[in-house]
């Protein structure tokens, strides 16, 4: 992401010096600070993304899990005593 982050922010600042017509070294200059920039944003923004992602992931597999106990504790409750079904004959 920082690598996308940091041609992007070559792209448009170069298409911006480009615009106002500057100078070539001045805007080559500007270009290379706005890829740093955009670079440290869009690494730093990716970071944020994917903790979200990994929080949300594991909230998922807590209710999961947390689902599955409580219907495995519902069969129980209901299922028959097993000793007495055992012994039990008809």
């Amino acid at each position: 992401m920082t690598i996308l982050g940091g041609l992007l922010g070559f792209v448009l600042s170069l298409s911006f010096g480009l615009s106002q017509e500057g100078s070539w070294p001045a805007m080559l200059a500007r270009a290379c600070a706005g890829a740093l920039l955009m670079g440290w944003l869009l690494r730093w923004w990716s970071h944020l993304w994917l903790r979200g992602l990994q929080e949300s992931n594991r909230q998922q597999r807590q209710l999961a899990r947390l689902k599955a106990e409580q219907e495995s504790r519902t069969e129980v409750t209901n299922s028959p005593n097993p000793s007495l079904a055992n012994t039990h004959r008809p």
